[in-house]
């Protein structure tokens, strides 16, 4: 094969691996994505928030009487608007005039009430005072007359006892002498009365002096028993008979009581005898009639502890205050109520049971039925306007970070095109009904809107500026967060090609046209992807639309 064969076969070879490149090409650029891209720019994101409400009054006013009046006439409807002193309905003055009869009868029943508590109270504090005072009394008495019978039965008691020492100190216990002793007795008489301690039978040694029989010590017991059963008959018989001869007696007594221990005698001594039991009787007489005093001198202090502690405890029971008694004042405070529903009543009576409006308004709510009672709840309520009103629009709660109060206001009352500005957002509050909600208030001066009127509102709040913002368009968002497309170009098989890569980026701020963007993610030479004919993924060839 010449050689000019072979370059022309070469040639045509070229040829259709050109021709194949041109429609591998076109067939390629038919199937890709056609873009358009934006870069990045400055500005600010524009938050407008609109919405529409009502007009309301600035407060509402709630109209009463006096529960139990019979409605005769309701002369408003809801919505009506009002003026100060206009009719809003009418009582029954025959149903009126009752009440106030019975609310006089009530009052009167309560003034008679109120006088006999006070009176039974003042009964009670005085018994009562009357009690306590007697009971002091009695107290008083049982100290006086406790404290004057232990003095006489103490005075009885000392008396008693100095009779008994003043018996034992005057009459020495008689001797009996007789005999061949008569000698020893008349000696012991005179003893006697040089040392009466020594007529007792006490020696200076405090012993008993000894006379007669060794063996006295076993007659004196027997004297002693003998002299016991003496009668008085017979001691006075034998008192009688001083002739009589008497033994020789030995007599001697106790050291402390003075009692005689032992008595001794030789032969018959009546008379002797006789004194000596004479001597003991008187002497036991008078040691009864000490110890009964004092008996009763103890008995006076226990009855005079145990009375005056019964009349103390009677005192304190007399003193204790009454329970407290808050009937005249529970009289007292209840007569005050009445007047006051007498007072109303009569003024309902003068008013000829008229009941008007107390300011200018719009009827919000009537809450009255002709011929029914009126109840202790409000009759009718009245939106004031007398001092202006509010406009209140619910907005979506998205909008909460961009509106604050003072915010400026644009209103654009229902069907009219002309916009009211230079108003301010007073208060922003949730919804009561809807929670996804914002209620929006704006204050507004008398004049402006009347109550009841539809309107909008605008708030155009301002705005930051950012450095780096971008198309809404232009901005992406999955699971993983925002991310943008970026244009790139590449050196592939064919040539330069464009293809796109997924960015992901940080939004601080959007609205529905434009996004802001963290600066420092994007810069000014980036192409990003804001619109694509076809879905794009990451690493997808595209092609750029012209403009």
């Amino acid at each position: 094969m010449d050689r000019k064969k072979i370059f022309g076969i070469f040639g045509k070879f070229l040829v259709v691996m050109l021709v194949f490149t041109i429609l591998s090409r076109a067939v390629s650029g038919a199937s890709m994505a056609r873009v358009e891209t934006v870069r990045i720019s400055t500005g600010t994101i524009e938050h407008k928030v609109t919405g529409s409400g009502r007009v309301e009054a600035g407060k509402e006013v709630a109209v009463y009487t006096q529960s139990g009046q019979r409605v005769k006439e309701i002369c408003v409807q809801e919505g009506q608007a009002v003026k100060k002193g206009e009719l809003l309905f009418r009582v029954d003055m025959e149903e009126l005039e009752e009440q106030i009869l019975t609310a006089q009868q009530e009052l009167e029943k309560l003034s008679l009430q109120s006088q006999d508590a006070q009176s039974a109270l003042s009964i009670e504090q005085q018994n009562h005072e009357n009690a306590r005072s007697r009971a002091q009394e009695d107290y008083n008495s049982a100290v006086a007359e406790g404290d004057l019978a232990v003095a006489q039965a103490k005075a009885a008691w000392d008396q008693a006892e100095s009779d008994l020492q003043a018996f034992l100190n005057t009459n020495p216990r008689p001797l009996e002498t007789g005999g061949e002793d008569s000698k020893d007795a008349s000696e012991g008489e005179d003893q006697q009365q040089r040392n009466p301690e020594e007529q007792e039978g006490f020696g200076e040694d405090g012993q008993g002096t000894k006379t007669g029989h060794e063996n006295s010590n076993e007659n004196d017991g027997q004297g002693n028993e003998e002299a016991g059963k003496r009668t008085e008959n017979d001691m006075n018989e034998h008192v009688s008979s001083p002739k009589k001869t008497l033994p020789a007696i030995q007599i001697s007594f106790h050291q402390k009581g003075h009692i005689p221990m032992q008595l001794s005698f030789d032969g018959e001594s009546q008379d002797g005898i006789d004194a000596v039991a004479q001597w003991e009787a008187q002497k036991a007489a008078l040691e009864q009639a000490a110890a009964e005093a004092k008996a009763a001198y103890e008995a006076a202090l226990s009855s005079r502890a145990e009375n005056v502690k019964s009349a103390a405890r009677a005192l304190e029971d007399a003193s204790v205050p009454g329970a407290s008694n808050s009937t005249s004042r529970q009289n007292e405070i209840t007569r005050k109520q009445q007047e006051l529903v007498l007072d109303k009543l009569l003024e309902l009576k003068e008013a000829k049971g008229k009941v008007t409006a107390p300011v200018r308004g719009m009827v919000t709510k009537v809450e009255i039925t002709t011929g029914d009672f009126t109840s202790d709840g409000t009759a009718i309520r009245l939106a004031d306007t007398s001092k202006g009103g509010r406009l209140v629009v619910p907005v979506d709660k998205f909008n909460e970070k961009y509106i604050s109060k003072g915010d400026l206001v644009t209103i654009i009352a229902g069907g009219d095109k002309e916009k009211i500005s230079d108003y301010t957002i007073s208060n922003i509050s949730g919804n009561e009904e809807d929670s996804n909600l914002l209620d929006v208030t704006v204050d507004l001066p008398e004049g402006v809107l009347e109550a009841g009127m539809s309107a909008e509102i605008e708030i155009n709040p301002k705005s930051k500026n950012y450095s780096s913002m971008i198309p809404i368009q232009a901005l992406y968002e999955d699971q993983s967060g925002y991310y943008v497309w970026i244009l790139q170009e590449e050196q592939g098989v064919m040539g330069k090609q464009l293809v796109v890569k997924r960015f992901g980026i940080e939004v601080l701020d959007k609205n529905s046209a434009n996004a802001a963007l963290a600066d420092g993610m994007l810069t000014n030479d980036q192409e990003i992807v804001s619109s694509s004919s076809r879905m794009i993924e990451d690493g997808s060839r595209v092609r750029k639309n012209e403009k």
